[in-house]
């Protein structure tokens, strides 16, 4: 059977599962949106009027380097803090509510920044309204679409977080373009306020705890591709998971991921993927990325960011079909590299005093280089792996650990970069710095970065658990008996629990 063939045969067999998990993604469109709209904006000469505070050299009102950092970087702050409120709300009263926190945050946001016209304060604030939304959406779409996808396309379903905010970057990139010539505050306002709109298509979400009819439904609802479908057995697993996670629950706890080796290794190598994610600098490419263009002298720095947007989507398709046909030690470790060398390019190219027209190209290629090999692999595995690494019972705090990582990353990349760029005098010679720190992106995928393509996830945690080096998983035998530090345990074949693995705490009953 073809890549394709087999791709179409997975998504025939597994294509409610796939849904459940798309609609569940909400927070990457919201995210994704955020990401590249107020890119657009910030270059706005409309925008600039009412919130510059200086003239520039070309006699035009011009934003100051703090209020650019401050406002950027802000929605990041909010956006830890909602990753790490998700986790005591998951615990407590499961992703309905989780969602619903989250939509309600990004409403309320979405409005202040609406209303702001002149106050920089009131942006700030609404960013980091708007950030608790997105942390709290981040969190608890990556835990749902891990519990809900069967192993056979585990990683495609989790790809699906980053195309869906692929999809949502590029709408973003598109707003700003048609809106920029506006000369009143709509031209920034209208690309604001679809923020205010995609929470409101956050679906019905039915919660239950030990509700085996709802239980049923929501099983053969995910199953209904398959006419022969029977819930019987996974209804068992299910019960017998629930009992096993509650004679556990009293291990769930924050001090465990830091005093419990093996917790503590699922934080590292969970967090670990999130980190190496951001912080080769990716953001800078999204967040300033039109401002970049502007100042290398690009004449057209909008279409040079909706190209971006749209090189991006065509990459993580392309990772979403290739999932599970291409290794993703290799993959990282190869698009990891492309991006160290890129950097390195970019950044030799900025040593030059003055820019001419072919050097600005090139920048703007070996950009588009940086922009292809991330998205075609730290950029949607880093969420599959991260994902992954948090299993057992602290799985919920072990992700918003991870997010919480992701942003705080995310913040320092986001505030420092125009510092580096402006105040510092980096200019393009910025790229020797991500060059440097995506190396550290490389060391982590080549210390911590196993094959999980097919494993479920109770095979991961016993890989993680019997301390099997990362570059040894691949070939280590799945369902046999697991050896290590002098105690065997066996991996137990999960039969079709793992087409519907999940609690019964949070299985979603979508209405329709």
């Amino acid at each position: 059977m073809t890549m394709f063939g087999e791709f179409k045969s997975n998504y025939k067999a597994h294509k409610w599962a796939l849904f459940f998990c798309a609609i569940s993604a909400i927070g990457a469109l919201v995210y994704g949106y955020d990401n590249s709209y107020y890119n657009g904006v910030l270059a706005m000469q409309a925008f600039k009027n009412h919130f510059g505070d200086h003239i520039d050299e070309n006699g035009k009102k011009a934003l100051n380097v703090s209020f650019t950092s401050l406002t950027a970087s802000s929605i990041y702050i909010g956006d830890l803090f909602g990753a790490l409120f998700s986790a005591p709300i998951n615990d407590k009263y499961g992703r309905k509510v989780t969602f619903w926190f989250a939509s309600i945050s990004i409403l309320l946001g979405g409005i202040a920044q609406v209303a702001d016209t002149h106050y920089e304060a009131v942006t700030v604030v609404g960013r980091v309204v708007i950030g608790l939304g997105v942390g709290a959406f981040a969190v608890t779409s990556l835990l749902y679409i891990g519990e809900v996808a069967p192993a056979q396309i585990r990683g495609p379903s989790l790809i699906m977080f980053q195309f869906l905010q692929s999809c949502s970057q590029l709408i973003a990139a598109g707003l700003p373009q048609g809106t920029e010539k506006m000369t009143s505050t709509l031209s920034y306002k209208l690309p604001i306020g679809g923020l205010i709109i995609l929470p409101l298509m956050i679906p019905v979400w039915f919660g239950m705890k030990g509700r085996t009819e709802e239980a049923e439904r929501s099983l053969r609802a995910i199953n209904r591709s398959n006419k022969a479908y029977d819930p019987t057995s996974d209804l068992a697993a299910l019960e017998e998971t629930r009992t096993r996670e509650q004679e556990r629950a009293a291990e769930s706890s924050w001090k465990a991921l830091l005093v419990d080796p093996i917790k503590r290794k699922k934080v590292i190598w969970s967090a670990g993927a999130l980190y190496a994610q951001q912080i080769c600098g990716i953001l800078f490419f999204y967040v300033y990325g039109v401002v970049f263009a502007q100042a290398i002298g690009i004449k057209e720095p909008f279409m040079i960011q909706l190209a971006t947007n749209i090189l991006q989507i065509f990459a993580v398709g392309a990772a979403m079909i290739t999932g599970n046909k291409i290794r993703r030690r290799t993959n990282l470790l190869v698009t990891t590299f492309l991006i160290l060398i890129a950097f390195f390019v970019i950044g030799g190219i900025g040593t030059r005093k003055e820019l001419s027209t072919s050097s600005q190209y090139v920048i703007v290629v070996f950009s588009f280089v940086v922009i292809v090999a991330f998205n075609f692999g730290l950029g949607p595995l880093a969420y599959t792996v991260a994902r992954e690494m948090a299993v057992g019972t602290n799985q919920n705090k072990i992700m918003s650990v991870s997010i919480v990582i992701f942003y705080f990353t995310t913040w320092a990349v986001s505030f420092s970069a125009p510092y580096m760029y402006y105040s510092a005098g980096l200019g393009p010679m910025l790229g020797f710095i991500y060059a440097a720190t995506t190396l550290t992106s490389l060391a982590y995928v080549y210390f911590c970065v196993g094959e999980t393509t097919g494993r479920t996830n109770e095979e991961i945690g016993l890989l993680l658990a019997t301390n099997i080096p990362a570059r040894r998983w691949r070939t280590h035998p799945s369902n046999y008996n697991f050896r290590g530090n002098g105690h065997e345990v066996r991996a137990a074949k999960l039969n079709s629990l793992e087409s519907t693995m999940i609690h019964l705490t949070t299985i979603p009953l979508v209405t329709f």
